[in-house]
Parts: C-alpha cells; structure tokens; sequence
C-alpha cells in the first residue's frame, strides 16, 4: 500500500470511530454549538435580541433559548407573566417559596397527588370562597384549617 492509500484508509477509520462514538452519545450531544445562520427563520425571529451575542452563548444557554423559541406564544406569554409575578415577591418569599419546592420534590407521588387533587378541589371552589381561603389560610393554625376545611366540604363535598 502506498501513503496516499495509508492516509484515506486512517481517515475512514477515524471517520468512522467518531460515527460509533457520536452514535453511543445520542443525538443531543451531536448537535454541539449552532451558528446564528442554522437557526431556523422562526427562531431567529424569537431570539433576535441574542443575535449580537448567540456565538459566544454557551451550548447550554443556546439549548435553554432555542427550547424557549420552540413554546408556543400562548406558553411564552403565560412564562413571562409568571417570571415578573416571582420578581415582584420579596427575598423572603421568593425563599420560602424556593423552600415549599424542595420540601414537595422531596415527597413521594402519593403525597404529590393528594396535594394536586386538593388544589383541583379548590379550583372548583366559586371564587368567593377560593378568594376568602387565600386571604385567612395564611394567618390560620392547624386547628383552624382543619375546621375551615370540614366546614367548606360540609358545604361543597370532600375533596
């Protein structure tokens, strides 16, 4: 075999090396770092106020936006809107709401769907009454929300 033959042998090698090796990672990590030009006509219209800086993003940052062009309008608003209510809390509430969030990721799912299927019962509360249990609860003791509870499923049905 001569070099040339050497040379094109060792590349179809590497080639396909890096093909079994890209394969066992899985497509995500194929995709690697996307220029501002790949990006679709819908991203890029999205994402235009990265485009000064989309190069220099991470992979990681350009992932997290290009998920966030994929949303549809409806979900991006309603994102949005809940981001500037969390701005609007206090340090203090933002911790202890941080903190009620690792406490529930922490319970098992039969805890997690009994606090969902209470949250659904309130839901069909009329608001009159939702409005009256999120302005007391707070300043209730555990005494007090139990009364209250069995006297709004005395009222509406149990939960």
């Amino acid at each position: 075999m001569n070099n040339s033959s050497n040379k094109r042998h060792f590349i179809g090698f590497l080639m396909a090396l890096l093909m079994a090796i890209m394969s066992f990672m899985g497509g995500n990590s194929m995709a690697g770092t996307v220029t501002w030009e790949m990006l679709s006509d819908n991203e890029k219209s999205i994402l235009k106020s990265f485009q000064s800086e989309w190069e220099s993003l991470s992979d990681k940052t350009q992932d997290n936006l290009r998920r966030w062009a994929a949303k549809s309008a409806a979900e991006r608003t309603r994102i949005k809107q809940r981001f500037g209510e969390w701005k609007q809390l206090s340090t203090d509430q933002q911790k202890k709401i941080a903190k009620q969030l690792k406490r529930y990721k922490l319970m098992s799912p039969a805890q997690k769907a009994k606090i969902k299927q209470w949250h659904e019962w309130v839901k069909k509360l009329p608001e009159a009454e939702r409005k009256q249990l999120r302005e007391q609860w707070r300043n209730m003791n555990d005494a007090e929300r139990k009364a209250y509870m069995k006297d709004l499923q005395q009222k509406y049905g149990a939960y």
